[in-house]
């Protein structure tokens, strides 16, 4: 019985994967496209960050490193992620180069975006740094960044928020999203983002944060136009 639950198990999940690919997302030329623009903001003041004692390597990470579960300025939450749900096509992804950087014992950034392919890792401390992400549809890798080998990559093919760590280093954590479609965002240090040559239309819209988890909206583009949404925790 339970071999047969497993096989069951293993068999939907090859559907699940075969129907995902029947909806892949197509690019196409997007004519007279519109704009998404919007903010994220926090009702109240967030909760100031942890303090951590460092206990090695405190001649680069220093004495103390902080924590914070939320940040941003003016009100903003800054490391949200904005995406379209469910768009079938438009444009090409236009993401910058996807790396991961470890600096002065954090993740730089502490959320990367990266479209299907290979995300750079890259190292400027003159320490060790491991990084072992925690994923399901992608390989998960745990391997070591130091002075003699300085950057790595990731193959990253299916979209996914992938969990990363360094083991050394406890309070370095981060994430990684692969994206399905180029219609994503972060937002940056005010809680603003912008998605731009978006197809006319009517969208389900969903912000996304580690801590405060998912928000949805509806959001119609027109043609040439610019829609300004926002989104309160």
């Amino acid at each position: 019985m339970k071999k047969r639950m497993v096989v069951a198990f293993l068999v939907a999940i090859f559907c699940l994967f075969v129907l995902g690919l029947a909806f892949a997302y197509e690019v196409s030329e997007v004519m007279n496209g519109g704009t998404i623009e919007g903010r994220v903001r926090l009702s109240g003041s967030p909760p100031p960050p942890k303090i951590i004692g460092v206990g090695q390597d405190r001649e680069v990470c220093g004495e103390v490193q902080k924590s914070y579960e939320i940040e941003g300025k003016k009100g903003g939450v800054k490391n949200v992620l904005v995406m379209i749900l469910e768009i079938g096509k438009g444009k090409d992804f236009d993401f910058p180069e996807a790396v991961l950087g470890q600096k002065e014992c954090m993740f730089e950034p502490h959320i990367v975006l990266a479209s299907p392919g290979k995300l750079m890792l890259a190292s400027s401390d003159p320490i060790p740094h491991n990084i072992h992400t925690k994923s399901i549809m992608n390989p998960p890798i745990n391997i070591t960044l130091n002075r003699l080998k300085r950057k790595s990559s990731l193959s990253v093919t299916f979209p996914e928020i992938i969990d990363v760590k360094c083991d050394l280093h406890g309070w370095m954590k981060g994430y990684i999203v692969v994206a399905e479609h180029p219609y994503y965002a972060i937002t940056t240090d005010d809680g603003s983002f912008q998605l731009r040559e978006v197809p006319p239309g009517t969208y389900e819209l969903e912000v996304w944060h580690a801590k405060l988890g998912s928000q949805t909206k509806e959001v119609t583009v027109k043609a040439g136009r610019k829609t300004v949404i926002e989104f309160t925790y």
